[in-house]
């Protein structure tokens, strides 16, 4: 009789950073460690579960010192130990050596904000941790496959955050021999989360829990820090370096050069700088503007009128976004045409992570499926009425700015934890969707709309 399983995929955990930073908070790391002890209890008792964490896993780039890249073994797994005892997220580890220790199995996917994870020390940490039996950790830029299944991070459809692995075996070759490292060329995203957005964060705790993160920060951090505009030089600089590097990429979407890295955001810059009435070259010589805040509790009445007006611009820039974002049946080409291009080499079921929104895409007619597992750390949504130059839409705007002078966001995030669920007998796919983990343990579809 062909062996029955289970798959649970989860991924974006992004668990790391000190209280206050982290994207993960402790409601996430509460319901995620839930979750983890729930699975069993998803099956007949008989049953086996098989737990995939597909990529992102932990958050290097949220712990201190802050770096794109932590080479330095010890330190790396200084970091660890510091992530896995922070607050109540032991308990997430605890669920995970509980789950393993029972019987059931354990894949871990490296994605692209925890590639230290594949570090020696980092390795035998983690193992320490949760055990050893029943897991296995993929970390040189393989996929996880079970028949039909195709699992994997997704980053390396990003042009932003595509790793180099050549140059990261060469990193953990050298470790395990005690030599120095050779230098490794960083990903240009994690230069842009440490080099820009974490320094942001301080201010507006907010900014990395937008979705599309890129269509929404670039033009609202341009109205709500001026001041912030030596960043936005910086990301200028990342975007025209990465557009140089610019990765040739198969028909499927899949990078021909691994190495290289490309992307550029050129539009959205140039959407910033409009509502700034700054121009790319006036950005360096202006270094000392008023930040939103001084003009708004300052300045004349004209002047906050102003500001007001560009903050609704950037906003309704955001959330026409943010339409198609939160729909659960769309995928952007760029990840939705290399999982074609896997699901036309017989893949009944494609799995992603790292977009941090859950999907469910029917492929080549419905031969075959494409899901996304969302994230665990929290979002952030702005209600529609915003778009409207109306009373609705003036006290909405009014409550938001309220907010953002203290930074206390709470009604506008949103914890939407989301995993897929793989049944598989033997090669025979019998079922895949994504489900939603309510507060209350219930588990259930997840409907068209985030």
């Amino acid at each position: 009789m062909p062996h029955r399983e289970t798959l649970f995929v989860i991924s974006d955990l992004h668990l790391g950073g000190d209280t206050g930073f982290q994207i993960c908070t402790a409601r996430g790391r509460r319901r995620l460690a839930a979750f983890i002890r729930s699975i069993p209890g998803q099956l007949a008792p008989s049953r086996q579960v098989h737990l995939v964490l597909a990529g992102d896993i932990v958050d290097f780039l949220a712990e201190q010192p802050f770096a794109a890249f932590t080479s330095d073994d010890a330190l790396a797994t200084r970091k660890l130990a510091r992530i896995m005892d922070h607050g109540d997220t032991a308990d997430v580890w605890q669920a995970l050596r509980e789950l393993v220790s029972a019987g059931h199995s354990l894949t871990l996917l490296l994605g692209n904000h925890d590639l230290e994870l594949s570090l020696p020390g980092p390795r035998r940490l983690l193992h320490e941790r949760i055990g050893q039996r029943g897991v296995e950790f993929l970390y040189d830029n393989q996929a996880f496959v079970r028949g039909p299944i195709l699992i994997e991070h997704g980053n390396r459809y990003d042009d932003w955050n595509v790793v180099p692995h050549d140059a990261l075996r060469a990193v953990r070759s050298a470790l395990t021999r005690r030599e120095s490292p050779p230098a490794m060329r960083t990903v240009a995203g994690s230069e842009l989360v440490v080099g820009v957005m974490n320094d942001l964060k301080r201010q507006y705790a907010f900014i990395d829990l937008l979705k599309p993160e890129n269509e929404a920060a670039i033009p609202l951090l341009a109205v709500l820090d001026p001041g912030a505009l030596g960043q936005l030089k910086q990301l200028a600089r990342l975007a025209r370096q990465a557009s140089r590097t610019r990765i040739p990429r198969e028909d499927s979407g899949a990078p021909e050069e691994r190495g290289l890295i490309s992307g550029t955001e050129s539009h959205l810059l140039r959407e910033a700088h409009e509502l700034l009435g700054s121009s790319e070259e006036e950005i360096g010589a202006r270094e000392h503007l008023r930040s939103w805040w001084e003009i708004h509790r300052a300045g004349r009445a004209e002047e906050r009128r102003e500001q007001l007006r560009r903050l609704r611009k950037a906003l309704q820039s955001y959330v026409r976004a943010q339409h198609e974002t939160f729909t659960v049946n769309k995928e952007s080409p760029r990840y939705l045409r290399p999982a074609e291009a896997l699901a036309a080499r017989g893949f009944r079921v494609v799995v992603f992570g790292h977009t941090h929104l859950a999907r469910r895409v029917p492929m080549l007619g419905g031969a075959a499926l494409y899901l996304n597992t969302g994230t665990w750390a929290e979002l952030m949504r702005i209600p529609d009425p915003v778009l409207s130059d109306t009373a609705v839409g003036d006290s909405i705007l009014a409550e938001f700015v309220e907010a953002l002078t203290d930074n206390q966001l709470g009604p506008w995030r949103e914890l939407i934890p989301t995993f897929a669920r793989i049944e598989l007998e033997g090669e025979t796919l019998l079922s895949a969707d994504v489900f939603l983990f309510e507060e209350d343990g219930r588990v259930k579809p997840v409907g068209s709309r985030l």
